[in-house]
């Protein structure tokens, strides 16, 4: 198959996906947004064509969209209609340690209520923390909107998940789940390109004010360079934290796995293609419409930014405590053996179980955390990455800021550490509980790079 592209957007209602209204989820009598997880059958190939077997959180064809209000409480009740159990996570959501990563057994009568009252305004997504290379390719996640307190005027969402599935010439998923040069390797990288589940959609802009355009990769390893044909949008928000707006300037926003990105676009310019730079060629993966009538929006303020979430600020460089996390595995990662389920293994035998990644010489949680925090303490992380690839990890629970450049960046959750580098994080421990890091490469997170930190009270 050539390369080629995908879709994704918004919707509206308390749970949206595409532009239909609800696409058959359910807000109960007792207020819940019910999300079932279930098998669906996509075309994904040009047209609609082929018949690609599918896990989504909804009925599909598009993604689910789950929206929320930042400081009201948040109602969601998961199904699991499929054969197996799964463990789901609230990635980057500031929510209690027992509800943002729950395990849903198979069954109507094992429904699982989670409700939770997000803190933070912003873009999130929900996905598997169990099996994350089979789940996440086959489509298994959810976008979670979360909307500013107090509304801000003058804009619409559209909600765009880019993907990229290994598909056979007939639509269908390619196999080699579980595979180990795969899971040391660079990854399940996909050949075929959507947006919302859609192969070149094209989608419509707000006819009038600005087009919020809230981005998710959904892919499992491919880091995407998303450029903008025909205007320069304007960043406002990364990884669900507001970020000082900056415009493009004809550069690509890159986003690697889970992370999101906000941004502004009107249609007062005409329509706008999407592309992706593959960097040996370009792929349009679809195209943002304007409507007939199309005005020019206000301008905004010199002083436009999105509000703060409450993120707890960082004490002063004297006053936090460094941790060193050591990142090994792969191809040509320096693993030579690490502790799994408490035992030191030689490299053979964690291949044979299917662990070939390692963090502080731990391949996968173990019985004692990476490290403990007390409650209101900032730690320090010092993230060195021998391994051959470029590491995004993820924190849950917390926001942190990268502190070995200057100045500081902004709160997000999720670095970037590229091979045979060391990135400096500084977080607030602010949020009680038993905590995960890990890779946001599915393969990798299922391989063993992944650990667990403790805030005490």
């Amino acid at each position: 198959m050539t390369i080629t592209r995908r879709q994704f957007m918004g919707g509206a209602l308390a749970i949206a996906a595409f532009a239909a209204p609800a696409q058959g989820q359910v807000l109960t009598a007792d207020g819940f947004i019910e999300l079932h997880a279930q098998k669906a059958t996509l075309g994904l190939l040009e047209a609609g064509a082929g018949k690609t077997e599918a896990w989504l959180l909804g009925p599909g064809p598009g993604p689910a969209v789950i929206r929320a209000k930042q400081g009201q409480p948040l109602k969601l009740r998961f199904i699991n209609d499929l054969d197996r159990e799964i463990w789901l996570h609230c990635f980057g959501v500031r929510g209690p340690t027992e509800l943002m990563t729950i395990n849903v057994p198979p069954g109507a009568d094992h429904a699982v209520d989670c409700v939770f009252t997000p803190p933070d305004a912003g873009t999130f997504w929900i996905a598997p923390m169990s099996e994350q290379s089979r789940m996440r390719d086959m489509g298994l996640s959810a976008v979670l909107v979360v909307e500013e307190a107090v509304p801000i005027p003058g804009m619409s969402d559209l909600v765009m998940v880019l993907d990229d599935w290994k598909l056979a010439d007939d639509g269908s998923v390619a196999g080699n789940f579980g595979d180990v040069e795969v899971m040391v390797g660079e990854g399940r990288l996909g050949n075929w390109f959507t947006i919302n589940n859609r192969f070149r959609p094209k989608l419509d802009l707000a006819k009038d004010g600005y087009t919020r355009l809230r981005i998710l990769n959904a892919a499992n390893v491919r880091t995407m360079y998303l450029l903008f044909k025909g205007q320069d949008p304007l960043l406002i928000a990364r990884d669900g934290q507001p970020v000082k707006p900056e415009a493009l300037q004809g550069k690509s926003i890159v986003l690697a796995p889970g992370e999101r990105a906000d941004l502004l676009i009107s249609a007062s310019e005409g329509d706008i293609g999407l592309a992706l730079d593959l960097f040996e060629d370009v792929a349009e993966i679809g195209y943002l419409i304007a409507p007939k009538g199309s005005t020019k929006p206000a301008a905004l303020a010199d002083n436009f930014a999105l509000p703060p979430n409450p993120v707890s600020p960082l004490s002063s460089p004297e006053a936090m405590r460094s941790v060193t996390l050591t990142l090994e595995g792969g191809i040509k990662g320096g693993l030579s053996a690490a502790k799994l389920n408490g035992e030191m293994r030689d490299l053979r035998t964690l291949l044979e179980n299917g662990k070939g990644w390692a963090i502080n010489g731990v391949a996968g949680p173990a019985a004692e955390p990476l490290f403990t925090a007390k409650k209101g303490e900032t730690i320090r992380l010092d993230i060195e990455n021998r391994t051959a690839f470029a590491q995004p990890l993820h924190i849950h629970g917390h926001g942190w800021k990268v502190v070995s450049e200057e100045p500081p960046g902004p709160f997000l959750d999720t670095v970037v550490v590229l091979a045979g580098q060391t990135v400096s994080v500084a977080f607030t421990a602010d949020n009680p509980g038993l905590w995960a890091l890990h890779s946001l490469v599915a393969e990798r997170a299922d391989g063993g790079l992944i650990g667990t930190f403790t805030v005490t009270e």
